[in-house]
């Protein structure tokens, strides 16, 4: 069953560490690699460096996601010059799709209440405005756009987001851990709110304090509440285990294979 898994799921890697590490066991194991495209790559490789990788994976017939960048990234920022550079880093991640031809790009909304609470519609406009001449260029594409939780408290902010961007093209990343660590809402009221807009879902688990990104089954999340809520309502969510050691995605892996739920649901693929 494990195999069957590893064929119906992605697996995080940053793109320097499947470069310089992990693509002989990638082509070997067949894993479908998310690639995580951070400002350090993109600033240090050439597109030369990025065709190679994806051509190789693209031969073997792997699927392909892309994790946008994210660091310091303010996709709605109120500082004109900050937000300009925010959206010209994400353009330049964008200009990789081409190559890639990815099924989907992760990205992050940069939205904390802490900070743009008192002015979150403007946030709001600002952010429509950098999503929306990406979300148009990959129109023509496979590609879909996922605006994935992480310091969201509540659903509603993401919720307002993708309910105004096109929903052909744009769905929304369900993360686990960031829901566990950084969420004042329940799973059952996150998959309520925005559960009909899933189409990708991260998997790592933790105990609720910080973001540890461990190994399915060692934390504290209910992950089959989720998988219930999945088969229930027949979604087919794109699924990636970010477990952040590779001896926690065998764990990770192990652990799913262990769920009659999700094993039904990889069944459906």
């Amino acid at each position: 069953m494990i195999e069957k898994i590893i064929k119906n799921v992605q697996v995080c890697i940053p793109f320097r560490l499947l470069k310089d590490k992990y693509l002989p066991i990638v082509l070997e194991k067949r894993i479908n690699p998310e690639i995580g495209i951070n400002a350090g790559v993109i600033d240090t490789h050439s597109r030369k460096d990025f065709i190679e990788i994806a051509s190789l994976l693209q031969q073997e017939g792997l699927s392909i996601t892309l994790h946008g960048p994210f660091y310091d990234l303010v996709p709605g920022g109120i500082d004109k010059k900050i937000l300009k550079a925010s959206r010209d880093r994400l353009r330049q991640a964008f200009d990789l799709i081409p190559i890639f031809e990815p099924l989907s790009v992760v990205c992050h909304t940069g939205y904390d209440r802490k900070r743009y609470d008192e002015v979150q519609d403007e946030w709001f406009e600002a952010s429509i405005e950098t999503w929306t001449p990406l979300v148009k260029e990959i129109e023509s594409t496979r590609t879909t756009l996922m605006i994935e939780n992480v310091f969201e408290k509540t659903p509603r902010m993401l919720l307002r987001l993708l309910n105004a961007l096109n929903i052909q093209k744009v769905g929304f990343c369900f993360d686990t851990g960031h829901m566990s660590a950084y969420s004042e809402t329940s799973m059952d009221d996150w998959l309520k709110a925005l559960g009909p807009l899933m189409k990708e879902l991260h998997l790592h688990d933790n105990n609720g304090i910080k973001d540890d990104h461990l190994a399915i089954g060692a934390g504290k999340i209910d992950f089959e509440f989720l998988f219930e809520y999945i088969e229930q309502n027949s979604l087919k969510p794109i699924t990636t285990v970010e477990a952040h050691k590779e001896k926690w995605l065998w764990q990770s892996l192990e652990a799913l294979s262990r769920s009659e739920r999700f094993c039904r649901i990889i069944q459906s693929y």
